[in-house]
């Protein structure tokens, strides 16, 4: 039996550890930062009224625009902007009533939606399994959801659907593998606990970023959320919401082929 001394452990485990702090020199900051808020509202999030909040994680910093709303006050509609006739979300938003709204998902340039669009019960463009397109946000009996896209078949009575992705967050928690090399305007859907759902736009943070920011546990003040899905972000990335004689908006240049607005339920 060939027996090592004390010594002897020591060398070999040197070249070890000196390995393994060369690998955490070109490892990203971010991987080990976490974010935290540095201005946000001084009261709860109200039921449907637009919100700002800037988080930093001691290098960056990010600032977002975000509404939460209780399905059984509001509804949402996925509208598609067939001809361009609406040339921003403030235009869709006013023309259908909505108190806001966000740019929707992927599209081709000449406006044809990329993956599942159901607007008012109808069909636009049907599912597809591209490995981008991950979840599939939907409305079925007046209650918002999200899921996987390999699981949406199982989901009946559907009203209103946008198929995008990718998943930035699940069971509250950031996907693991997300691109955290590109920074940009990001737009985002989510549902969170007590039952409240929501929406909101990020300028401009990676999507690895843009998970680890939504996990953020006091992010919706006493609530926190659940599940995320990345929409169509860069240029497309557009935010518009009233309450009462307030307006909150961030633009674009750009037309998008479709908007996903939140809307009074008839009383």
């Amino acid at each position: 039996m060939l027996r090592t001394g004390p010594s002897h452990e020591v060398r070999l485990q040197v070249p070890a550890m000196r390995w393994f702090c060369a690998l955490l020199c070109f490892l990203p900051a971010s991987l080990f930062a976490e974010w935290r808020i540095v201005d946000r509202p001084a009261s709860e999030p109200a039921d449907g009224v637009p919100f700002r909040e800037k988080v930093t994680d001691g290098t960056s910093t990010a600032n977002l625009i975000l509404i939460v709303f209780h399905p059984n006050t509001f509804g949402i509609r996925v509208v598609s902007n067939a001809g361009w006739r609406y040339p921003s979300v403030t235009d869709a938003a006013k023309a259908t009533d909505a108190v806001a709204g966000v740019n929707g998902g992927y599209f081709q340039p000449d406006g044809t939606p990329v993956g599942l669009l159901i607007s008012d019960n109808q069909t636009i463009h049907k599912l597809e399994t591209a490995k981008l397109l991950s979840g599939v946000f939907f409305v079925r009996e007046g209650k918002p959801g999200l899921v996987r896209s390999s699981r949406f078949a199982r989901i009946k009575n559907v009203t209103e659907a946008i198929q995008c992705g990718p998943f930035l967050l699940e069971d509250s928690k950031a996907v693991i593998g997300l691109n955290n090399q590109r920074s940009a305007p990001r737009t985002f859907v989510f549902t969170a606990g007590n039952s409240v759902c929501g929406f909101g736009i990020c300028r401009s943070v990676t999507l690895a970023e843009m998970g680890q920011i939504l996990a953020v546990p006091d992010l919706l003040g006493r609530a926190s959320v659940v599940s995320a899905l990345n929409l169509d972000g860069g240029s497309s990335t557009q935010f518009w919401a009233r309450s009462g004689d307030d307006v909150t908006s961030s633009s674009t240049l750009a037309v998008v082929a479709n908007y996903l607005l939140l809307v009074h339920r008839a009383k």
